[in-house]
């Protein structure tokens, strides 16, 4: 019996950073986040209503930052979802971010490609820094359960963010440790 290889990440081409069927991750513009600004699933829309933020300002600001990486993921070239890394320590030493993802509805109806294609993203970022960290809302259990799959851990105590109670949740390269004290 012949086993399927592992799939190649990321599987570039002339049009996108990662191409996979109706799958890609392209670098994110300004058209993207307009048009996502205003498909955002609830919980994403309330993430950042506890951050402060509106949609506009969560899915623009990353994209005025020259150190971020921010991407888009498209599902028959269709904005779907960005997502990407806001640098918030980096010294010779030491490199970490905020990582976030925030999406429409779409990738609710088509989860399989999305989880596949999240955990490989995931780990290709997460190799680009000592660690990555965020928070997420207690309430979000689906994302919760979504973010443990990708291998995060999570604090025992929440945090409160203008009211609401939140999980910090991060991964580290191998050698670094975090203490949630």
């Amino acid at each position: 019996m012949l086993r399927k290889s592992k799939q190649a990440f990321p599987k570039s081409s002339i049009n996108a950073f990662h191409e996979d069927g109706d799958v890609k991750i392209v670098k994110a513009t300004i058209e993207h986040a307009g048009y996502l600004q205003h498909h955002l699933r609830d919980t994403d829309i309330r993430e950042c209503m506890i951050h402060g933020a509106t949609p506009w300002r969560a899915l623009h600001v990353p994209l005025s930052s020259k150190h971020a990486k921010t991407w888009t993921g498209l599902y028959k070239d269709k904005p779907v979802c960005m997502f990407g890394v806001f640098p918030f320590e980096n010294t010779a030493h030491l490199s970490s971010g905020h990582i976030w993802l925030l999406g429409s509805n779409v990738l609710d109806e088509f989860p399989r490609k999305f989880l596949t294609t999240s955990k490989l993203m995931s780990n290709w970022l997460c190799n680009q820094y000592d660690w990555v960290e965020n928070l997420v809302p207690v309430e979000h259990e689906r994302t919760i359960r979504w973010l443990d799959w990708l291998g995060y851990s999570f604090s025992n105590q929440p945090t409160v963010i203008n009211g609401y109670h939140c999980l910090r949740f991060v991964r580290c390269q191998p050698e670094i440790e975090v203490r949630f004290d």
